[in-house]
């Protein structure tokens, strides 16, 4: 029995066939199965190694996913724009100009858009605003998106776009020169 198994052995490993050729029969056995359990324990050690970098990977895949809520509250809130339009609308018609800055730049003269183009435009950005400034935040935060640092984003943007309306309005030079 253990001639077959040392056979068997041999043809399986032709490494232990030149190391076994001399050497008594039962010799063979341990060396051989020895070296299979390291070859096993090399193989878990590389499939647990593969399984750590596949998990690795879809943490960081999930973390990348997870980084893009701005986008999704963007997508969210410009499906609601139309109603939070008219809700500032109602409260104070300077609101409007405030949470969207965009739409009223479009309607700005000198732009010099026909009358069609700058009002399309201005739906178009009613319900695109919000989206495309979560985006824009993603993508100037890069991986640091926190709750603060995209509203300080967001408010930025809002800020420089109601300074060049009111700059190109005219509005803001009555406003300093007063």
């Amino acid at each position: 029995m253990v001639v077959g198994v040392v056979s068997l052995v041999m043809l399986e490993n032709p490494q232990f066939a030149a190391e076994c050729a001399a050497a008594p029969v039962g010799s063979c056995v341990p060396a051989y199965a020895a070296a299979e359990i390291e070859r096993q324990q090399t193989s878990f050690l590389i499939a647990a190694y593969h399984q750590r970098l596949q998990i690795e990977r879809q943490i960081r895949s999930l973390r990348s996913l997870a980084s893009l809520w701005p986008v999704a509250l963007g997508v969210l809130l410009g499906a609601y724009a139309p109603l939070l339009r008219d809700l500032a609308a109602n409260s104070a018609p300077w609101a409007v100009t405030l949470l969207f800055p965009f739409s009223a730049l479009v309607s700005e003269r000198g732009l010099h858009l026909s009358w069609d183009t700058a009002h399309a435009l201005a739906q178009f950005l009613l319900y695109a605003q919000f989206p495309l400034e979560g985006l824009l935040a993603r993508i100037v935060l890069k991986h640091r998106v926190g709750l603060f640092k995209v509203f300080g984003q967001v408010t930025c943007l809002h800020v420089l776009a109601v300074l060049y309306l009111g700059l190109a309005s005219g509005s803001l030079s009555q406003i300093l020169g007063n």
